[in-house]
């Protein structure tokens, strides 16, 4: 049996329709994978997943219009064999570029983002709804330099931006905040996964509960070792 599924695949390999269908995919694989890399890591918010989101629908909208009209250069792979995909093939990667297109219109149906969670500061007042308080406290924020300061040093972590400024412009911060604490991804529980995986392996799984030893595996902030062997060395009295 093994050797009649490697014959089976030695002969797909001399297929020209199966090699230009296995190049597209691998295209079509990378590309996603850029846009899931795109989407890891700290400090990313609801707004940049869907507009990397949006941004990825619209090129697979160009490239659908691309194969419609036999033009294949955006696809890296594609382009490297030797022959092109018939007129069939062409139609079968237009409609797999559609079906792609609707099913991540599907799983991520449109979000609307509050407009200036991000950068309050460049934010036209007359898009924002009226009679919120929204437009009032964005023309008093843009005119505020203490807020424009703040909003520089806290250019890392916008939520801690409007946590600051909470008091002062309650309405922006009440629609901004909650948004900033989605998490786009599961990058997160990737990493304490991992983290555990580490932390109890086989050599170690009769200890105690690894509370602490799990905290200091996914916390992003850094001891002062320094300061904590100093004092530890410091004679009791």
């Amino acid at each position: 049996m093994t050797w009649i599924r490697e014959t089976r695949f030695q002969k797909d390999l001399e297929n020209e329709e199966f090699i230009l269908q296995l190049v597209y995919l691998s295209d079509t694989f990378s590309a996603l994978n850029d846009v899931n890399r795109s989407l890891q890591g700290p400090d990313r918010s609801i707004q940049d997943f869907v507009s990397k989101l949006e941004v990825f629908v619209r090129k697979l909208d160009i490239w659908m219009k691309n194969v419609e009209s036999k033009r294949y250069g955006m696809f890296e792979f594609l382009t490297t064999v030797s022959w092109e995909p018939n007129e069939k093939l062409s139609q079968e990667i237009a409609e797999h570029l559609r079906l792609l297109i609707t099913e991540l219109m599907h799983y991520f149906p449109h979000t609307v983002c509050c407009p200036y969670m991000v950068n309050p500061i460049f934010v036209n007042p007359a898009l924002l709804p009226v009679g919120t308080g929204e437009q009032e406290e964005i023309i008093d924020i843009q005119a505020d330099e203490t807020a424009k300061n703040e909003h520089r040093e806290c250019s890392s972590s916008r939520i801690n931006f409007w946590l600051k400024l909470s008091s002062s412009y309650p309405t922006l911060a009440r629609n901004a905040v909650p948004q900033l604490l989605v998490f786009p991804s599961t990058w997160e529980c990737d990493q304490g996964f991992s983290a555990m995986m580490t932390i109890k392996t086989k050599s170690r799984k009769c200890l105690n509960e690894p509370g602490h030893d799990f905290r200091c595996a996914v916390s992003v902030v850094k001891p002062h070792i320094d300061q904590l062997v100093e004092k530890k060395l410091q004679p009791s009295h």
